[in-house]
């Protein structure tokens, strides 16, 4: 039977008003199914095509398909945040102590990045003459090219994120960088109170 015409042969499987066109789309005028339809999502599903997602559904499987490196990068940041912290917060530290601890920290994470930074120089060069020694001092060029190396540079993106990581903790949660300039010349004159202080 052609399009457009109504038959009581197949009733509307809803409705039970007559189907136009059953043997091809199965449309009902009355309530709007059509079998075609129908048929279309359950192959969809059956086939395991992939149907619509909500955001978290699609977080969910973004956060799935992160790679292993990624999971060791986070682990070490969140144990390095949480060592600075529990430092800093837990250990009855002097200003001096503090100074120390932070600056101890802060040296020897530039000392490593620089040192991983090199590393990763001497690895890539090869590959691009453009990169100079500079580019290890400051590493933007170089790290666009460490990640179009990923996976197989990954050690150096989570190292740099640790020890990065490491000099911003020192100084949120040990802190106390400036009692060094207490020991400066006159930094006693600069102190509230003090007869050569400012606004006396």
């Amino acid at each position: 039977m052609s399009q457009g015409t109504t038959t009581d042969e197949i009733p509307c499987p809803r409705c039970q008003a007559p189907l136009i066109d059953p043997h091809g789309i199965c449309w009902c005028k009355e309530c709007g199914f059509c079998r075609s339809l129908l048929e279309c999502e359950l192959k969809t599903v059956g086939t395991g095509q992939p149907t619509q997602h909500n955001e978290i559904t699609a977080t969910g499987e973004a956060i799935g398909q992160a790679p292993f490196w990624f999971w060791v990068m986070l682990f070490g940041i969140a144990a390095i945040i949480g060592g600075t912290w529990a430092a800093g917060h837990y250990l009855r530290l002097t200003p001096l102590n503090r100074a120390i601890l932070t600056s101890a920290e802060i040296l020897g994470s530039v000392a490593i990045l620089l040192f991983v930074q090199f590393i990763a120089l001497m690895k890539i060069a090869p590959d691009d003459p453009t990169l100079t020694f500079k580019d290890a001092l400051i590493p933007f060029r170089l790290y666009a090219q460490i990640f179009k190396r990923l996976p197989r540079m990954s050690f150096t993106v989570f190292i740099a994120a640790w020890y990065l990581t490491a000099i911003i903790s020192a100084n949120l949660f040990v802190g106390a960088v400036t009692h060094w300039l207490t020991y400066l010349p006159d930094s006693k004159k600069m102190e509230p109170g003090h007869k050569g202080a400012l606004g006396r």
